[in-house]
């Protein structure tokens, strides 16, 4: 399994040549031989921590191995549901813990749709999540539904029992927003003991966004992650359009948002100050490529839509593209998705609100910073707030391909087909991109921060105006 992933990743991932080849490559031919020699006794069941340790290497939160093993069988669930670790809850677990100062944050209640539970230390780096209620009828109070190890950095490495008992890992999870733990397609929020970040979230849906007027001035819109349906979020701001329209300031809280979807469109309406969009140079290209067998093939199944669309320009510009690519394997090739509409109609300058501010932290990534960029480009009303975005960007677009033998049907790869034309330049990643205005770290309530700043701003502004 780690020599597949080790050739998988040296022939897709553009970031090899960058951060490897073309650099010193010292402290990486070193960490190829330390696991290899780790990897040894491992059994396949339990391969998942030195593979990831592998990819970690390139500090890439686009590279990544993903552990999805099949349904056990109901008797094989049976049996595993009868193996977990199992505890006497105390029904009123917040009353618990709320007296205890200086334990781990990850210690408390967290619930999401489908579970609430009660995270409790064991020792100074390990923890357990145990059920205290949940919809998933097999899943009883007292199961331990999460393994929680603190690791070196400070962060999380957690052990999932999926709702079928399957285990599946995810390492490296941090907290955001103090309430937050979002990994892989789970979210959780942290209910007890309380922190003002809680008014700001959606406890029983922490996926979905939230939008509430604070007051006539102020309307507070939070998007915790892209992995939702935009539809969703357009309806809610159609459904509060009257009251964005006449509001001075939106505030756009995504933090601890790792991306997803493109969700974004009406944001953009209701954002956008620029009038004509900048002129499209058709024959220039926006991104780069590793040219690499399993990048034809993602590129080639472009085609399949274009097929459904019946439009012969599109399936013939993703069948030559794949054929070059083919032809020039181990190349750097230039790359721009087919667009035979690009964006030249005039736009719309809403009047109304005055100013967005958006609220940001390490949390966000990908689609989310792509966002942050847009609005940078976009809008004068806009002003960043909170902290550095994670930093994942430069290399975007996912593809994600097995490796190992036939039979391995758990451990997937998942790499960037694509990377910025300057990303030596200009890099995003590790970095990630800076807000105009940081807010204070340990900040009990962000929000209520930036309402104080923005007000601070307009009394600024109304006082210069009559000087």
């Amino acid at each position: 399994m780690l020599e597949s992933l080790i050739t998988k990743t040296e022939s897709n991932y553009a970031g090899f040549i960058h951060k490897v080849k073309e650099q010193d490559s010292t402290s990486y031919i070193k960490l190829k031989a330390q696991v290899r020699k780790e990897a040894i006794p491992i059994s396949f069941d339990n391969c998942f921590s030195i593979l990831d340790r592998y990819v970690s290497f390139f500090k890439d939160g686009h590279l990544f191995v993903f552990e999805s093993p099949a349904s056990p069988t109901p008797k094989q669930s049976d049996s595993i549901a009868l193996q977990l670790l199992r505890y006497a809850t105390p029904t009123q677990f917040e009353k618990a813990i709320n007296p205890q100062k200086n334990v781990d944050a990850i210690v408390g209640t967290w619930q999401n749709t489908d579970y609430k539970m009660a995270v409790i230390k064991k020792d100074a780096t390990h923890f357990e999540a145990v059920v205290l209620n949940s919809k998933i009828e097999k899943w009883k109070p007292g199961m331990v539904k999460m393994e929680i190890e603190k690791n070196e950095e400070g962060n999380y490495n957690i052990a999932l029992y999926r709702n079928d008992f399957a285990k599946i890992h995810f390492n490296n999870v941090h907290i955001y927003k103090n309430v937050v733990l979002p990994f892989g397609n789970y979210r959780f929020i942290k209910t007890s003991p309380e922190n003002a970040e809680l008014n700001y979230v959606n406890a029983n849906n922490p996926q979905l966004p939230i939008l509430k007027p604070i007051d006539k001035d102020n309307v507070l819109l939070t998007i915790p992650s892209a992995l939702i349906n935009g539809a969703y979020l357009d309806s809610l701001l159609q459904r509060y359009e009257k009251e964005i329209n006449t509001a001075q300031n939106l505030i756009i809280d995504i933090r601890g948002n790792l991306g997803g979807n493109f969700i974004w469109g009406k944001l953009y309406d209701i954002a956008n100050t620029v009038i004509v969009p900048p002129k499209i140079d058709p024959k220039e290209d926006y991104f780069f490529m590793l040219a690499s067998e399993d990048n034809a093939t993602y590129f080639a199944n472009f085609s399949t839509y274009y097929k459904q669309q019946k439009d012969t320009a599109g399936i013939q510009y993703y069948d030559s593209l794949a054929t070059a690519i083919k032809r020039n394997i181990g190349s750097i090739l230039k790359f721009s998705y087919y667009n035979p509409f690009p964006d030249t109609a005039t736009r719309v300058v809403q009047a109304f609100p005055k100013k967005i501010a958006i609220i940001m932290d390490k949390g966000v990534g990908s689609a989310a910073e792509a966002f942050v960029l847009w609005m940078k480009e976009n809008s004068s009303r806009v002003v960043f707030y909170g902290d550095n975005t994670y930093g994942m960007i430069d290399y975007q677009n996912i593809n994600m391909v097995p490796f190992g033998c036939k039979e391995n049907t758990t451990y997937y790869f998942g790499y960037p087909t694509l990377f910025s034309k300057d990303i030596k330049t200009n890099p995003l990643n590790p970095t990630g991109i800076k807000p105009d205005i940081y807010i204070p770290q340990k900040t009990a309530d962000a929000i209520k921060w930036v309402l104080k700043d923005l007000a601070k701003k307009n009394n600024l502004a109304l006082n210069n105006k009559k000087d």
